[in-house]
C-alpha cells in the first residue's frame, strides 16, 4: 500500500534538493572564485545560527550572537585572502578575541568560560573544517576536486537514503540514529565508489583507478561518520532537525554535515599527493 505522506516527503525533499544543488554545481563549476567564498560564508554562518540554537539553552544576547557568527566567518575570509596560513591566523584571532571580550565584559562570570568553549566548538567544526574547499579550491585542478567531492557525498547520501528506506533491516547505530541502516550505509559506500571511479576516470588522469577508489571509499565512511556526529549533537540536545530552513531536508547544518569530515580529509589527501611529486 501507497505511504502518500511518505511519497509527498521525498517529492519535496527532491524538490529542494534540485532548487539547492543543480544552481549550486553551475556555480561551482563555471562561477568564479568570489562565488565560492560567498557559498562558504553564507553556508557557515548559517550553519553557526543553527548551532548556537542547540548549544545554549537559554538564547544568546543578539550581541554575543553576532560575535559568534562574526568572528565564526573570519575564518573562510582569512581561508580565501591567505591560503592555509590566512585560515590559521583568522582562527588564531577569532580565540584571542573571545578571551578579550570575556575579560572585558565578564571576566568573574564562570559561565563565560561555557560560552567560550562552545563557542570554539562551534568555530572548529563548522566554519574552520568547511574553509579547506576554499583551500582546495586554490590548487592545481581545484574546481574539478570541489566537483569530485561534491558528487561523491551526494551518491553517498542519496543512496543510503534510498537503499536504507528499500533494504534496510539492520539498524547502524540506535542510539544516535534509529532510521539509519547498515544496509542504507552498504549502499551509500556502494554509490561513492562507483561515482568516484567513474569520475576520477574522465576528469584525473595523473591518479590511479586504485587510489581513486580508495579514495572514494574514505570519503564516504567520513561523511557517514559526520552525519551520525551531528545525529549524536542534536540528540544531546533534544532536536530532530537544526532548523527548517530546507523543506524536506531540515537545515543547512543538516546538509552539511557529511562534507564537513571529507573536504579536510580530500585537502590533505591533495597535500600528500603533492608532496610525493616533489
Amino acid at each position: 500500500m501507497w505511504n502518500w505522506h511518505q511519497l509527498e516527503s521525498q517529492k519535496l525533499r527532491l524538490i529542494t534538493g534540485m532548487l539547492l544543488g543543480v544552481p549550486l554545481v553551475f556555480a561551482l563549476a563555471a562561477g568564479p572564485y568570489w562565488i565560492l567564498c560567498l557559498v562558504v560564508g553564507l553556508a557557515a554562518g548559517t550553519g553557526l545560527w543553527e548551532l548556537q540554537r542547540m548549544l545554549f539553552p537559554e538564547p544568546l544576547s543578539r550581541p554575543w550572537q553576532a560575535y559568534f557568527i562574526l568572528a565564526g566567518l573570519l575564518l573562510p575570509f582569512g581561508a580565501s585572502w591567505g591560503g592555509f596560513t590566512g585560515l590559521h591566523c583568522a582562527l588564531v584571532a577569532s580565540f584571542l578575541t573571545a578571551f578579550l571580550c570575556l575579560l572585558a565584559f565578564s571576566p568573574l562570570d564562570p559561565s563565560g568560560l561555557t560560552r567560550l568553549a562552545h563557542f570554539s566548538l562551534g568555530w572548529l567544526y563548522i566554519p574552520y573544517l568547511l574553509s579547506y574547499v576554499l583551500l582546495i579550491s586554490q590548487l592545481r585542478e581545484g574546481t574539478l576536486w570541489v566537483l569530485y567531492i561534491v558528487f561523491v557525498n551526494a551518491a553517498n547520501d542519496i543512496a543510503a537514503l534510498y537503499c536504507g528506506r528499500q533494504f534496510g533491516r539492520h539498524k547502524l547505530y540506535p542510539a544516535v540514529s534509529p532510521k539509519k541502516t547498515i544496509e542504507g550505509a552498504l549502499g551509500g559506500l556502494s554509490a561513492s565508489l562507483v561515482i568516484g571511479i567513474v569520475y576520477g576516470t574522465l576528469f584525473f588522469k595523473g591518479i590511479r583507478g586504485w587510489e581513486i577508489l580508495l579514495l572514494s571509499g574514505v570519503l564516504a565512511l567520513l561523511g557517514q561518520a559526520g552525519d551520525l556526529v551531528e545525529s549524536m549533537i542534536k540528540r544531546m540536545t533534544g532536536r530532530k532537525d537544526s532548523s527548517n530552513l530546507l523543506p524536506g531536508h531540515g537545515g543547512i547544518l543538516d546538509r552539511l554535515d557529511s562534507l564537513l569530515f571529507v573536504i579536510p580529509a580530500t585537502f590533505f589527501y591533495l597535500m600528500w599527493k603533492n608532496s610525493r611529486l616533489l
